[in-house]
């Protein structure tokens, strides 16, 4: 690997990529769940858990054709492993046992998801009643434990419920395409069923934003975000507004602002910025009459329709079998951002704070220079100093002043220079053909992206997925980081890499949505038909081709996205 290769192996040579050992089974970049160098930290835990689900959910359901992706690192970045089952017999065995489970599912899909769900909720509870700057250092030793195996247990269920959670919707799919209708039609049939939590958050959002325009402070909400939290806090009307805001935060706040299995960014709770940055769009969207609930209720409207026209198109014994499946898909449809806010970003949130007491412990007793330091080790690591803090501090402190301070700055020099290094996409044993439905639909891997032509080509017309449907016309904003989202204005079309849970709030104000990332199953494709705008998902060089500025024609309906007059690159 040479020196290039150092930072991997630093980060985990247990999960290290190694060639040509690891070229047997397909690799892909995983741009959809980590677009940026994983840390230390994160490596260790987060992805850890993340790899160990995949196999420990795979084995729990019988999944047929795999059992589950590794995960690994190159060039910092990190890799999905796609190793499929091929004994004939091993995969008959396995369909029988997952087949009786997806049945299970699709009738009592509500009570399988809410026993998982309500235990995730209870231990983040938990969690959030403890403050451990107040912990003894070998009760801190004990908490940072106890979070790190609730993340693990977190991901178990996360992957337990989404491997059936797919089957069900892949089944429905499967029933409306046998029926004619296509999977750009039969999504119509979903939206809106449920009032998930990535809409209670805009709710919420919104309200803030009311709130803002009855106290008379709208405006500021158009200023630069740093002469905002001045501005605001210096006035009666603005410590009114804050302290709403710190209510919102206190359940809404834990989500990670950039790549999710990650515990190296912060929190909105921390950072408040993304909300304050969304607020001006909010603003100016109310002040042109925008109705947030007649939106909802337009899309319910639509909805309602669709599922009548279809059902009765149906012969009598199709209707029951479409009504059973309907109500599954409707439930799995929730699952989607409802787990995405308890697992994916809550639970990672947790597991970032009790890293910070951590740090911040560390920082007290000189070996940190900043509490966020403590993300540049591994966990093994961490442990390590906490056990021999916890047994004798005076001792440890000076035996770690010689270990830690170096490795967080090597550590820390090696993690911004592979920022420029280019990892490959795919690499290993790439297939012919991509035969996984959750490669397909979730992470947008086709023939193109496995075969491909090239993320740094730059085109005038791309295909992608057909995320969400309608048509529009506009001028592209590309935003390739979270720190990007106050750039972001309304009726704009948002170009990215990817979408997440803390990408939502952006979604009131954008036109459209274009993706390099991800399927029909991804966030930004639910989040698009549930705002009613088009969406063309895993493009893999749109932002590459598309600069801000640049007028370009969104075609959810066909996959298509056409750039129509360029700009001057910003």
């Amino acid at each position: 690997m040479g020196e290039r290769g150092r930072i991997d192996r630093s980060i985990s040579s247990l999960r290290t990529l190694r060639f040509p050992d690891d070229e047997d089974i397909f690799w892909f970049r995983d741009d959809l769940h980590q677009p940026y160098p994983i840390s230390p930290f994160g490596m260790t835990t987060v992805q850890k858990h993340h790899a160990w689900s995949y196999h420990h959910a795979s084995n729990k359901v019988m999944l047929p054709g795999s059992k589950g992706a590794h995960v690994k690192i190159y060039k910092g970045r990190v890799y999905l492993g796609f190793a499929v089952i091929r004994d004939v017999d091993e995969i008959k065995s396995r369909e029988q046992e997952f087949v009786k489970n997806l049945e299970h599912c699709i009738d009592h899909w509500d009570e399988f998801y809410a026993g998982y769900i309500n235990e995730v909720k209870e231990e983040l509870n938990i969690v959030d009643a403890i403050n451990p700057d107040m912990l003894k250092i070998a009760q801190l030793l004990e908490y940072i434990k106890w979070a790190n195996e609730m993340n693990r247990r977190n991901w178990e269920i996360h992957f337990t419920t989404m491997y059936m959670a797919d089957a069900i919707y892949f089944t429905f799919e499967d029933f409306c395409k046998k029926n004619g209708l296509e999977e750009k039609e039969f999504t119509v049939m979903l939206r809106g069923a449920y009032d998930t939590m990535a809409t209670k958050t805009d709710r919420e959002m919104i309200r803030l934003a009311q709130l803002a325009e009855k106290l008379g402070i709208g405006d500021k909400f158009l200023e630069d975000v740093q002469a905002l939290i001045v501005g605001l806090k210096s006035t009666d009307e603005g410590n009114q507004w804050y302290a709403r805001l710190e209510e919102f935060l206190q359940f809404y706040g834990n989500r990670i602002t950039a790549g999710h299995l990650d515990v190296i960014y912060p929190t909105w709770k921390e950072d408040s910025a993304p909300v304050l940055e969304t607020m001006g769009g909010y603003i100016r969207k109310l002040r042109d009459g925008w109705d947030f609930d007649e939106t909802r209720a337009k899309l319910l409207r639509e909805r309602d329709e669709a599922i009548r026209d279809f059902r009765d198109s149906l012969f009598e014994e199709e209707q029951k079998t479409f009504d059973r499946l309907l109500k599954a898909a409707e439930g799995v449809y929730f699952f989607q951002e409802d787990h995405g806010f308890y697992i994916d970003a809550g639970s990672t949130a947790r597991l970032r704070y009790a890293g910070l007491a951590c740090g911040r412990r560390l920082q007290q007793f000189g070996l940190l220079e900043n509490a966020e330091d403590v993300f540049f080790l591994t966990y093994s690591e961490l442990i390590e100093i906490l056990s021999d803090l916890a047994r004798e501090k005076d001792v440890a402190i000076y035996h770690h002043s010689r270990l830690v301070p170096s490795l967080v700055k090597e550590r820390t020099e090696d993690w911004e220079k592979v920022k420029e290094e280019e990892a490959p996409l795919t690499a290993g044993a790439v297939p012919d053909v991509m035969s996984d439905p959750i490669g397909v639909k979730v992470f947008g891997i086709i023939d193109d992206i496995i075969h491909p032509k090239g993320e740094q080509v730059k085109s005038l017309r791309l295909e992608g997925f057909q995320g969400a449907p309608g048509v529009v016309e506009g001028r592209a904003r590309v935003i390739t980081h979270f720190d990007g989202f106050a750039k972001v204005e309304p009726g704009e079309i948002l170009v990215c890499p990817y979408t997440s849970t803390a990408w939502t709030p952006l979604f009131p104000k954008i036109a459209g949505v274009v993706t390099d990332t991800g399927g029909m199953l991804t966030h930004a494709a639910i989040a698009a038909r549930e705002y009613r705008i088009p969406a063309v998902v895993g493009c893999w060089n749109a932002t590459n081709s598309i600069d801000n500025g640049d007028l370009i024609r969104v075609d959810g309906d066909n996959g298509v996205v056409e750039i129509l007059q360029k700009s001057v690159v910003e």
